[in-house]
């Protein structure tokens, strides 16, 4: 018989639906039910593509006598943290403080009113036994003791949600904090792999769009190098998925070689970006192959019949982790019995790509041009061959069992995905990425967003569910300032001039310029009352509040609201320290304080050739220049009264001051 789980709409969910532990969602009536057998909850949090929260619900939430002393002794109750973020950091943040670290499957035990006394990650069958009876014993022989533990993790989680502001003055935002954290940062430089030391290794796009921010600004060619070697890497690495396109999540090594297989949106999203800023910068055409390649896993693998953007694909198939995209070597041979010894070597097989039991993870460990000559073709012939047999294998691929797909859709991850097409079209002029970045915007407005500008987190099969975050807001607003940048329809700006206003009335803090991660309007008060989120790190996503400050600097340029740039530069005076200190984890404030230290420089531009001017700007990598074209009068702040009929002009802006218009993109150009 199936639990409560079976009428939720999450995937994750729903893949515990028929265990036999009593599962509840997280809401009301776990918690009434706690309170009243007096007993404490199990709140477990995992999500839909994670491999090792497969295995605890196949070996424990699945063995009926375990599930049985959960019911016996415990609550239980489940959580989607991809729908449910707020939970998710508030008892992640707890097994933090328990234990130094933290990851999912995440299992953390409860007092009734969900205040977390104890939690781990991932336990095997005996560990969970033996653990699910000390505990239950505990909080009858030894309740005082596990209040008071409570208490000291409750205090310990509010700590966590402090920010300090800084007295400093806010003009103290200068290009040497910039300087001091790119060579914190570039320490940990991985000179032989990219990215930075360590295992595993996650791609980070927001610290590898500062190091190419911090080229522009110092054009230290080595720091492009290490930019573009990185990007080389990781698209030659298993990460990247050589047949189909797109990038797991991250390696299990420091080679980028073994991912760990779930493919997300929010990843592939940040990454095309990055692709699309290479060829941008040096119009290389390899980097706008895996930019095609991003897309096109995009297109196949996650974009709904609606238009929008699934959040994953599963790491598993068939209860194994990676099955569906390893070879073995003989696989090959019979597929491509002509060619398969000279393709082994160019994926690796059974040398680079060697996995584990026969298994090979394609890779490609010779740059292609190198290759080509070792093996005496001309490159175009090496390109034609890897086209024709990815074809012919990911045929044969298509026939094995599917990793499951995650078919909630999120908006601050689909937010991310139409800035990514949008960007992309930007600098291609492709018009289908276009049509996608539009249509997916579309369905945002529709379905996450009301006529007051208030956001919905989740979608699924016609519903709407959970009140969004700061994320959603922040990442949407940045989509539709891209999408501005793409189109130049000034509904997108007072769209993104909208969502502004309902963060900072929703979610300002009264004694910090940073916002908080709950909206104030329908909180959640059962999780507020353990602690009322503050997040800004930038992790392998961004945080809410360094988008919400690279957003206002934008509108604020774009309006003249001068109250919008200074929230922008207090919000990065507020974390000026901890950039300096951890750059790796602050790294989009970093990017934020250098549009501020150097000039965010705004080009105005109206008359019958503003679009074509635009255009012929945005060939360059500028990211310290935004765009306001119009062909035609515009009631924008920045464009008005500078629109003059048949004739073009061009405006160089910063801090709300224009220069004398020129109608030269040459004379423009000398003017920045």
């Amino acid at each position: 018989m199936p639990n409560r789980l079976i009428n939720e709409t999450s995937p994750y969910l729903l893949q515990h639906a028929h265990n036999p532990v009593d599962w509840y969602p997280y809401g009301d009536e776990a918690f009434k039910e706690a309170q009243k057998r007096n007993c404490p909850l199990i709140i477990s949090i995992g999500y839909s593509a994670c491999h090792w929260c497969h295995v605890m619900e196949h070996e424990s939430f699945s063995n009926p006598e375990i599930a049985e002393k959960m019911n016996r002794l415990f609550v239980c109750v489940k959580v989607d943290r991809e729908e449910r973020p707020d939970i998710d950091q508030i008892y992640i943040n707890a097994v933090q403080l328990l234990h130094g670290q933290a990851g999912w499957p995440l299992n953390c035990f409860a007092l009734p009113d969900g205040r977390p006394f104890w939690g781990g990650t991932y336990f095997r069958p005996q560990q969970w036994v033996e653990i699910l009876q000390h505990l239950s014993d505990l909080y009858t022989t030894d309740h005082a003791g596990l209040l008071e533990q409570a208490e000291r993790i409750h205090q310990g989680i509010k700590q966590m949600g402090t920010i300090n502001v800084p007295t400093e003055a806010i003009n103290a935002l200068q290009l040497s904090m910039i300087n001091e954290a790119y060579e914190q940062l570039s320490m940990r430089f991985d000179k032989i792999h990219g990215g930075t030391i360590g295992t595993p290794k996650f791609p980070m796009p927001s610290m590898l769009e500062f190091v190419l921010l911090f080229y522009y600004i110092s054009r230290e060619d080595q720091t492009l190098e290490h930019y573009l070697f990185t990007l080389k890497k990781m698209a030659m690495g298993g990460i990247f998925d050589q047949l189909a396109g797109g990038f797991a999540r991250y390696s299990t090594d420091n080679e980028w070689k073994v991912p760990h297989f779930e493919k997300m949106l929010y990843d592939n999203a940040q990454l095309a970006v990055l692709y699309a800023d290479a060829f941008q910068m040096n119009r290389n055409q390899d980097y706008y192959n895996i930019l095609t390649k991003i897309l096109q896993f995009i297109k196949t693998e996650l974009t709904s019949p609606e238009g929008a953007f699934y959040a994953a694909l599963d790491a598993d198939s068939e209860g194994i982790e990676g099955k569906y995209y390893v070879w073995e070597k003989k696989e090959i041979l019979n597929l491509l019995p002509e060619y398969g010894e000279l393709l082994s070597r160019y994926w690796g097989i059974e040398k680079e790509g060697a996995w584990e039991k026969n298994l090979n993870i394609l890779v490609r460990p010779v740059e292609d041009d190198r290759f080509a000559k070792n093996e005496h073709l001309s490159t175009e012939e090496l390109k034609q061959l890897v086209n024709m047999a990815s074809k012919v294998m990911l045929a044969y691929r298509n026939q094995r069992v599917r990793p499951h797909l995650d078919d909630k859709i999120i908006a601050s991850w689909n937010a991310m995905m139409v800035k990514a097409y949008a960007h992309a079209a930007i600098i291609s002029g492709n018009n289908e990425w276009r049509k996608t970045s539009i249509r997916a915007a579309n369905f945002m407005v529709n379905n996450f967003i009301d006529t007051d500008g208030y956001m919905k987190r989740s979608w699924k099969a016609g519903i709407s569910k959970i009140n969004g975050f700061l994320g959603d807001y922040a990442f949407t607003i940045e989509a539709f300032i891209e999408l501005y940048q793409l189109t130049f329809e000034e509904y997108w700006l007072t769209k993104a001039k909208l969502l502004t206003e309902v963060v900072l009335k929703e979610f300002s803090h009264k004694d910090s310029p940073i916002f908080w991660y709950l909206p104030e309007k329908n909180e959640d008060k059962r999780i507020s009352s353990i602690s009322r989120i503050l997040e800004t790190s930038d992790g392998v996503e961004p945080s809410g509040n360094s988008i919400m400050a690279k957003v206002l600097l934008y509108l604020g340029n774009y309006f003249e609201d001068e109250v919008y740039i200074a929230r922008s530069a207090s919000m990065c005076a507020s974390m000026q320290k901890n950039m300096v200190t951890y750059p790796s984890y602050y790294s989009e404030w970093a990017i934020v304080t250098a549009m501020h230290a150097k000039g965010l420089n705004l080009i105005a531009i109206t008359g019958p050739e503003a679009y074509r001017f635009a255009g012929q700007l945005q060939n360059q990598y500028r990211p310290l220049t935004i765009i306001a074209a119009s062909v035609s009068e515009s009631s924008l702040p920045v464009l008005r009264n500078k629109y003059k009929g048949h004739k073009t002009l061009l405006y160089s802006c910063m801090n709300h001051i224009c220069q004398a218009p020129v109608d030269k993109l040459d004379d423009l150009l000398f003017q920045i």
